[in-house]
């Protein structure tokens, strides 16, 4: 026997069974496989052990002394590596949904609407978390996250909620002003998300507009920057999806029909089986529908307006 070694996996799962059912012809049957097929996986043990571990009779088996030594421990092998199958795909906390997401979609989008969902389900507690970083799923503190992102760059299982669209915003009583002709488009303050998923946008927002010593302030907190078009400061670049109610109300309004295509997207991340728990799924359902609003606002806004597309270099 060499003990650096392991015996072969499904060789012990064969003997467990004829062990227990004290014949090759039934643990077969159980296993899907033939009798010569358990016969050759029990010798390939016994020659591991190099100790008979069978007594081989006409309609039965035997174990031997070293078979029933060797057997507890096999069984309770196999009963720990099923109890951890089952604990790896079951939901620890069934009633609590964690999510994690961005700061901007969590205040903006997020939470306006989650109240909705605790009413369809109130038996489920939700709660939600902000970052910029991402969840590796490596404990069980995150039921799922909702990243703003483009597919395939996750390396978990992604489920699309919503694409995007940019636009530039600002104050009405700065369009109001650029229509009257007291200001110029090229003297509009350009304010600035400086996350990494808009950086080739803003290049193109930049040059459509007033060009780059009229930016007057950069962040990385779309939120903010909302507010910041709102309190009449500048014209922004501005997730679609975070502002359409304020364009609904007429709080924010385009100084210059155009728009760019987001080169992210809004996707459910998690590992492939929290999408098999009931509360997730649930959510999932959810959010897919509610986001649905977001393409229906602006395909509405684009029948009133004509838009044109301006694409990035």
């Amino acid at each position: 026997m060499n003990v650096d070694r392991l015996p072969p996996l499904k060789a012990l799962r064969v003997f467990q069974l004829a062990a227990e059912c004290g014949s090759f012809k039934e643990a077969s049957e159980k296993l899907y496989v033939t009798q010569a097929a358990v016969s050759q996986q029990i010798r390939l043990l016994e020659e591991y052990f190099a100790v008979p571990l069978f007594i081989r009779l006409n309609r039965e088996v035997q174990l031997t002394p070293e078979a029933i030594r060797l057997l507890p421990f096999i069984q309770q092998a196999f009963s720990l590596i099923e109890e951890g199958s089952r604990a790896l795909g079951e939901d620890p906390e069934p009633d609590q949904l964690k999510i994690t997401t961005i700061a901007s979609f969590a205040a903006r989008w997020l939470i306006p609407r989650l109240a909705a969902f605790q009413q369809l389900h109130p038996e489920i507690k939700s709660f939600v978390s902000t970052t910029l970083e991402r969840h590796d799923f490596s404990d069980d503190s995150q039921d799922l996250a909702i990243r703003f992102t483009r597919a395939g760059l996750s390396g978990l299982e992604e489920r699309l909620i919503a694409d995007d669209y940019i636009v530039p915003l600002c104050h009405p009583q700065l369009k109001q002003q650029l229509e009257q002709r007291e200001l110029n488009l090229s003297d509009l303050p350009l304010l600035i998300d400086d996350s990494d998923d808009l950086k080739i946008v803003n290049r193109a927002f930049i040059q459509r507009f007033s060009g780059e010593s009229n930016v007057t302030l950069k962040m990385q907190d779309a939120y903010i920057l909302i507010d910041a078009a709102l309190n009449g400061q500048g014209v922004a670049a501005v997730r679609f999806s975070l502002a359409y109610e304020h364009i609904r109300r007429g709080q924010l309004v385009c100084p210059l029909n155009v728009y760019w295509d987001s080169p992210f997207s809004y996707y459910l991340v998690a590992p492939s089986a929290h999408f098999n728990r009931p509360k997730v799924a649930l959510f999932r359902d959810w959010i897919i529908d509610a986001a649905s609003v977001i393409e229906t606002e602006w395909q509405q806004l684009m029948a009133r307006e004509p838009f044109s597309n301006q694409g990035v270099n």
